[in-house]
């Protein structure tokens, strides 16, 4: 009898992008199909068009482009770091002056002709094309978040994105999923343990798109798919759990403004954001979130005059006058079982 193969615990491109491909992919026609798929539409879109022909007839840019896009597409799996953006931002911004003024583009260029290897690894770990496309398409979402804060063309998250790009991040629903390593003691009693090789296993984080309402429904939906997804695609991270530890797939942690009893006070018990948090076992909190709670709440970043926030909302106006008068906002670190 033959054993089904091991799943890969990485993907690796087997070739490089050179110039003259990245040249032939930023002014296909194909490009417009590309943008869609990775969420890329409105305004975001017909701005960036005519700036994907001035980068492809720009040498240094175009070379940029290219040299980032295989950093991005070298690799997605288990243990495959993201890669740093963020050291290359004045660089990336500096070189962007050259098509377009603001923040970002270098990156979202690179992006737009690196999927390939990330595409190939959901594949690999069971997840469809179209929820691949779903995961990646959070690009285009996060284009929007830095329009609404700062009116134009461009992209902040960069980190994150590039995580998306490393393949361990899936969108199942309301929310999102990625994996990562967390520390045994930390899960178990929320403290840490002060031994350098404090083990840990393989946890599913979650994560909260600003795309609308958490409807309990809609919550309970995206865990139970998770659950699904991860149990039968990700059997092997579930291989060598010690005895009492819950299987992989079944233990989710959450790091986010959203996990905060401060909701009760501001939006009400029973509100969607409130429920939300209660469903998790707390295991720590940061009372330094405002700037958190400032960004996700209105898309801003310091520094910032609170007295100038809207308060069209009771999120907005508990979160604006919690930043006014001194008392911020906490950001909770949770764990839930399901």
């Amino acid at each position: 009898m033959t054993m089904p193969a091991a799943p890969p615990a990485e993907i690796r491109a087997e070739d490089e992008l050179t110039p003259a491909d990245v040249r032939v992919m930023l002014t296909a026609p194909s490009r417009i199909a590309l943008l869609e798929q990775l969420g890329i539409t409105g305004t975001d879109a017909e701005e960036i068009l005519p700036l994907l022909n001035a980068a492809a007839a720009d040498g240094d840019v175009l070379a940029e482009v290219t040299a980032t896009a295989n950093r991005l597409r070298a690799a997605a799996g288990l243990e495959v770091p993201a890669v740093d953006l963020v050291a290359d931002k004045e660089r990336h911004d500096a070189l962007q002056q050259r098509l377009a003024p603001g923040e970002g583009l270098v990156p979202v260029l690179a992006f737009l002709v690196s999927t390939s290897t990330a595409r190939a690894w959901h594949a690999a770990r069971g997840l469809s094309a179209t929820l691949s496309w779903h995961v990646l398409a959070d690009l285009g979402q996060q284009m929007r978040v830095h329009r609404a804060g700062t009116g134009r063309l461009g992209l902040h998250q960069l980190h994150w994105v590039s995580g998306n790009w490393a393949g361990r991040l899936v969108h199942l629903g309301r929310l999102q999923f990625d994996l990562s390593r967390r520390r045994v003691n930390r899960l178990e009693s929320g403290a840490e343990r002060a031994a350098e090789d404090e083990p840990t296993r393989w946890v599913v984080g979650t994560h909260i798109p600003a795309t609308g309402p958490l409807d309990p429904d809609a919550v309970d939906a995206s865990f139970d798919a998770a659950v699904s997804y991860f149990t039968e695609n990700y059997a092997d991270l579930d291989a060598d759990r010690p005895a009492g530890a819950p299987r992989f797939g079944h233990e989710f942690v959450c790091t986010s403004w959203l996990l905060s009893d401060q909701f009760a006070e501001v939006t009400g018990a029973e509100s969607n954001l409130a429920r939300f948090a209660a469903r998790w076992e707390m295991l720590g909190s940061d009372p330094h979130g405002a700037d958190g709670a400032l960004f996700f709440t209105f898309g801003k970043r310091p520094p910032v005059d609170p007295a100038t926030l809207p308060r069209r909302t009771r999120l907005e106006r508990g979160v604006a006058e919690r930043l006014a008068d001194g008392r911020g906002w906490s950001t909770g670190t949770g764990r839930l079982l399901r």
